[in-house]
């Protein structure tokens, strides 16, 4: 954005500037009030953001959020990558390896009060009841990405992979703490590490260590490109 924001503002500020060093009286408060203008909307804009750039900003501290707690299980013997780019689709969170199993992530920063029941997670905005909104969709990208991370787990270690099993991170205010809709478990954020942890077992060290060598950033990728 900043490259067209300059070029917004700039003739503000060029000719704000240009009579407030060259001229006197009258041309030079108007200068001034133009270079105040100038700078005035070049800090609202920054301030501002589009809604799509504010919406990333928020689902990024979201997912860094996420990152920070599943370093707890990294003590325990989990292997965890995060941000894989899945071509054609976006990318997937985080993929989360360990004793309990194989875990494929989205973190979510809902604002508002989250409930989940059948139908999917239900947003409550504090200040507008009126105003909720039921989140659909999880179910089936989360049910394709787990597909895909399988499969391509499966190719690079030669091991069977129990099907992923999707999560979505909840941080944000959400009073049952764990929830499920569709297949897809909703957990929150604070209680992530903990939920984990008690999974059953469902794989054994040397499973684990063979999917967490054959599990980076770059699975998703190297998966479309052999394929």
């Amino acid at each position: 954005m900043l490259g067209p924001l300059l070029l917004i503002v700039s003739p503000f500020l060029g000719t704000g500037l240009a009579l407030t060093i060259w001229t006197e009286g009258q041309p030079y408060w108007f200068g001034g009030v133009v270079l105040g203008m100038g700078l005035a909307l070049f800090v609202i804009a920054l301030k501002s953001p589009p809604q799509h750039i504010e919406r990333w900003g928020v689902g990024a501290d979201g997912e860094r959020r996420t990152a920070r707690a599943l370093r707890l299980l990294l003590r325990s013997g989990w292997h965890v990558v995060h941000d894989l780019d899945w071509p054609g689709a976006g990318n997937v969170d985080h993929l989360v390896v360990g004793p309990g199993g194989v875990f494929v992530l989205d973190s979510k920063a809902w604002s508002g009060v989250v409930s989940v029941d059948d139908a999917g997670a239900t947003i409550t905005p504090r200040d507008n009841p009126d105003a909720a909104w039921t989140e659909h969709g999880q179910r089936g990208r989360q049910a394709r990405a787990g597909t895909a991370v399988a499969r391509a787990l499966a190719a690079r270690s030669s091991l069977t992979v129990p099907q992923p099993e999707p999560v979505v991170v909840v941080w944000g205010t959400f009073p049952q703490r764990v929830g499920c809709a569709g297949g897809v478990t909703y957990v929150e954020g604070e209680h992530l590490a903990d939920w984990l942890l008690s999974r059953p077992q469902r794989l054994h060290r040397d499973q684990v260590a063979q999917l967490a060598a054959a599990a980076d950033d770059d699975l998703l990728r190297r998966s479309t490109r052999s394929s």
